[in-house]
């Protein structure tokens, strides 16, 4: 009973992960269903995936330490906040997933080389699909994304198969997919997900060095944590000073200084509890923060954030491996996790659906292991 269980947890993620891209990306129908409760979705899906596998393991993923603490404690505080705000409550909803979804990575949950076959093949095809079937209007953050999701797992199901069925030539498939990738964000006017994209091929060029000592690892993961809300100030700071440059045919400074400076005056009001999902924007015509770290400093407060920083970093830490360069779909994925973050300075990213489970099986396939 308890390899019955094993062998089909991974597979919940697998149909959660399909669905969620179909849903997002290709079919209109599927998402006017599903969009009004990705967050809750996900979060069943999560639970139920959490259960299965700690039936499985037969053993509790709930330990007296402190990735247990930190995940109760932004579990209670977060809904507390918001009560406390009178604000909207389905944004309690985003830390709960995230709470479940880095403590899975942080227990040791893998996934059978099968699944991630599933979902490289998933990613890429679905993506691929989006160009002729997508009707309805995208602007350039979304399609940007598509573009970046469909290099991503492009590369990986590109690697699988080229292992699979020995086709050592599909390296240089593999090579060109890249900078024409970045061709078209470029041409599609996507500056943040081409910058992403450059990212990516970094961080995969220099994954073995980040990986051959600790320290650096650690730098490594600070510039693309804290580093990130670095970014939000000194980027409200050049919009302060004055300073502009086109790139693209479009500004660089086209909004969000505006965003940041005015989101970082009302949480300096309120660190504890943050600002809640209801604050009414001045400088934008609905709520969004366009940054995944500071979204959960701002709106959840300094508490909640502090807590699911650790259990972020706690998740990244487990990517470290000085055999990364031995691995090339893990070395990869780990490069699509920094990327991931890296395009979560500009937007909301990693902590919302469908984003959120992206990273979330970039994570399980980067960590060492089977």
């Amino acid at each position: 009973m308890t390899q019955k269980i094993k062998g089909k947890y991974e597979y919940v993620l697998g149909a959660l992960f399909i669905l969620f891209l179909l849903g997002s990306f290709v079919s209109p129908k599927i998402y006017s269903v599903i969009a009004p409760y990705e967050t809750l979705v996900m979060l069943i899906g999560t639970v139920v995936i959490y259960i299965m596998l700690t039936c499985a393991e037969r053993e509790s993923f709930l330990k007296r330490d402190p990735v247990t603490l930190a995940g109760i404690a932004a579990v209670i505080i977060a809904p507390l906040n918001l009560f406390i705000l009178g604000s909207r409550k389905g944004a309690m909803l985003v830390v709960f997933d995230l709470v479940l979804m880095l403590t899975l990575v942080i227990r040791g949950m893998e996934l059978s080389g099968r699944v991630k076959r599933i979902c490289a093949f998933s990613g890429a095809v679905l993506m691929l699909l989006w160009y002729p079937v997508v009707r309805w209007d995208y602007g350039f953050n979304t399609a940007g994304f598509v573009f970046l999701l469909l290099l991503i797992f492009g590369e990986l199901l590109l690697e699988y198969v080229k292992n699979d069925l020995d086709m050592d030539y599909l390296k240089y498939v593999q090579l060109l997919f890249f900078p024409t990738s970045i061709l078209l964000a470029v041409c599609y006017q996507a500056r943040s997900a081409a910058l992403s994209m450059a990212v990516f091929g970094i961080t995969y060029l220099i994954a073995p060095v980040i990986c051959e000592k600790r320290l650096l690892y650690n730098i490594w993961i600070g510039l693309f944590t804290l580093g990130s809300l670095i970014f939000t100030a000194l980027y409200s700071f050049l919009g302060s000073s004055g300073w502009n440059v086109r790139i693209l045919y479009k500004d660089v400074l086209s909004g969000r200084e505006l965003i940041w400076t005015e989101l970082w005056r009302e949480f300096l009001k309120l660190p504890l509890t943050g600002i809640g999902s209801s604050y009414e924007m001045k400088s934008f015509f609905m709520f969004e923060v366009h940054n995944a770290l500071f979204d959960i400093l701002a709106v959840h407060g300094i508490l909640v954030f502090i807590c699911i920083l650790y259990l972020l970093v706690k998740a990244l830490c487990r990517l470290f491996s000085r055999d990364i360069r031995f691995c090339p779909d893990k070395r990869i994925a780990f490069a699509g996790v920094y990327t991931l973050m890296l395009q979560s300075f500009f937007e909301n990213g990693f902590i919302v659906t469908p984003y959120s489970l992206v990273f979330f099986v970039l994570l399980l396939i980067a960590v060492p292991g089977r």
